[in-house]
């Protein structure tokens, strides 16, 4: 089974539609428990729920999908041995952070939590919370780069559909949802300069990672 775990604001959920559009029910879309982002009380108790349900369902789970598309954490599927194939998208944590505080600016009453938090803090300090300081960390779950049967690569989405294709065979069709164009940039250089600083843990994993998405292209696409 494919895991595929949606870092937000990393093109995710344009995946998640291409991804629908070629296995239809075959696909299983898993947003309700993991909220990597989300209170602390709350989500921690909830993951271990997900977690022994997993480990309860995996005969039931795999024979009925081929693939899995969420906000979970990579060892939500580890009971899933090997029968499991991890994939990922990574975007410049610099960016990434920027889109994840316009979109919860934005958010509505169903992500009020982070729209209560973007509300009362600055671009900075936003960026400087724990969890988002490591949020790739957390998304991975510790699982090595190379243990991600793929690794994609936001800026260099249609490449990366390419990849995906070679490795899995799966079409994915390009889409572009949920994306916050309709919000301007308005940081400053010294603003993304400081947001920068506090991105320090991601960006190695981000640097990482486009090594690992440039190796699988040379293999698989080239």
């Amino acid at each position: 089974m494919i895991i595929s775990v949606h870092v937000p604001k990393t093109a995710g959920a344009s995946f998640a539609k291409g991804l629908e559009s070629r296995l239809g029910k075959r696909l299983l879309i898993d947003m309700a428990e993991d909220r990597p982002l989300g209170p602390s009380l709350y989500s921690w108790p909830s993951r271990w729920r997900g977690r022994i349900r997993v480990r309860s369902r995996a005969d039931e789970l795999l024979g009925k999908y081929d693939a899995v598309h969420g906000h979970f954490m990579a060892s939500k599927y580890f009971p899933l041995g090997d029968r499991a194939v991890f994939c990922i998208f990574f975007r410049d944590p610099t960016e990434r952070i920027l889109s994840q505080y316009r979109y919860a600016l934005k958010s509505t009453s169903r992500h009020w939590y982070g729209r209560y938090k973007a509300t009362l803090l600055s671009p900075l300090q936003y960026a400087s919370l724990p969890r988002h300081q490591r949020l790739y960390a957390l998304m991975t779950s510790g699982l090595p780069l190379e243990r991600f049967a793929f690794v994609g690569i936001t800026e260099e989405y249609e490449a990366s559909l390419t990849l995906f294709k070679a490795i899995f065979g799966i079409d994915v069709p390009y889409h572009r949802t949920n994306v916050n164009e309709e919000i301007p940039d308005k940081f400053s250089p010294q603003e993304k300069a400081a947001l920068r600083t506090t991105q320090g843990a991601n960006a190695r994993i981000y640097d990482a990672a486009r090594r690992r998405f440039d190796s699988l292209y040379r293999q698989w696409c080239r």
